[in-house]
């Protein structure tokens, strides 16, 4: 039995438990029970119709990334292997486990390649970090108290010109992929590597540039994924501005925009099995980050049913994708673990046989 998960885990369980006892008044759990209780039922419901929102969108939007590298996409495919990917993410400690299973079950269906299909998602993250710095930005420069802090304008900064410089790379690599092939075998000639290395690096970089060539070429296509992303960060700023408001969480719409999405930032980093802990942690370290510090109790609230709602609905619409597409759970969640040159050769689920990886 691997010990990592174990670790992180109880790592995760112990932060919680810190956090109800210091944040809880007068160090009384039942305290924070009570406050929880006064959420309404109508915050609840608006966060969970957000959320599915947030889902759909992400759906809407991949299959229109993956309907040049397969004929019509079905959206039930996509949306469940979406949610699929969500699910292996919340419960595997391992950072981008949910884009490798997503990338290895649409290869396995439709045979379109795993690279291909990887590169999918990756602009999928591409878009979500140039939209949550574009937001971020947005809320940081309409709730201008936090233009003189420089921790939170040298986040913004640096994630908006990574995403812009990721994003660069995409769309010329896509406009002109022979070109950009010559510029990268005269670098990897350039790399102590050895020959069979360089080889495997290049048909990576080539059939995954192969795999994004439509969003560079179809102005269309780039301007409407664009236009998704924001929507899709703008229903994750709902979940959370609905719940808070519920909460008894008292802030600006600017800030509560620019503190979620300094949040949603945090994603990028490891974190326990079902980010236990960090969730919790993490929220409220996003808006003392903003100098929002006398309502850690209603957000350590507001972030334990915000989580329990979360993981219960990415875990009963994965699970349900498994089933449905055919899958089994235990294959499933052994993918991200799989070396990355079997994963990218094997195609072992077919469109009515469950999976079978090696």
């Amino acid at each position: 039995m691997k010990l990592r998960p174990i670790v992180s885990l109880s790592l995760g369980l112990a932060a919680v438990a810190l956090l109800i006892y210091f944040l809880s008044p007068n160090h009384d759990p039942k305290a924070l029970v009570d406050e929880a209780a006064t959420i309404p039922l109508s915050a609840i419901a608006a966060f969970i119709g957000a959320l599915l929102g947030f889902h759909f969108l992400r759906a809407v939007r991949w299959r229109l990334l993956l309907r040049p590298l397969m004929h019509a996409p079905e959206f039930s495919m996509v949306f469940w292997t979406n949610m699929i990917g969500y699910e292996v993410n919340m419960i595997i400690p391992v950072r981008l486990g949910g884009e490798l299973t997503r990338a290895y079950i649409i290869d396995a269906k439709k045979g379109v390649g795993f690279f291909p299909s990887l590169s999918t998602v990756a602009v999928e993250r591409i878009l979500d970090l140039l939209c949550i710095a574009a937001l971020g930005f947005v809320g940081a420069f309409t709730y201008s108290v936090v233009l003189g802090n420089w921790s939170v304008m040298f986040i913004l900064i640096v994630t908006g010109v990574a995403s812009v410089s990721l994003f660069g790379v995409v769309l010329v690599g896509s406009r002109n992929l022979p070109l950009t092939m010559r510029g990268f075998r005269w670098l990897a000639y350039h790399v102590p590597l050895r020959e069979s290395w360089r080889g495997k690096v290049l048909n990576v970089i080539e059939s995954s540039l192969i795999g994004v060539t439509a969003i560079g070429r179809d102005t269309k296509l780039l301007m409407v994924s664009l236009a998704l992303s924001l929507a899709i960060w703008f229903a994750g700023f709902l979940q959370f501005y609905s719940i808070l408001g519920g909460g008894g969480f008292s802030a600006p719409a600017a800030a509560i925009l620019l503190g979620i999405m300094l949040f949603q930032l945090s994603f990028i980093l490891p974190t326990a099995p079902g980010n236990v802990g960090t969730f919790e942690g993490f929220l409220i370290f996003s808006f003392a980050l903003i100098g929002i510090t006398g309502q850690n109790t209603s957000l350590l609230a507001v972030g334990l049913v915000s989580h329990a709602l979360n993981a219960l609905v990415v875990a009963l619409l994965g699970t349900a994708g498994i089933g449905l597409l055919g899958l089994k759970m235990g294959e499933v969640f052994r993918i991200p673990g799989m070396k990355r040159d079997t994963v990218a050769q094997q195609r072992t689920i077919s469109p009515s046989s469950p999976a079978t990886p090696q």
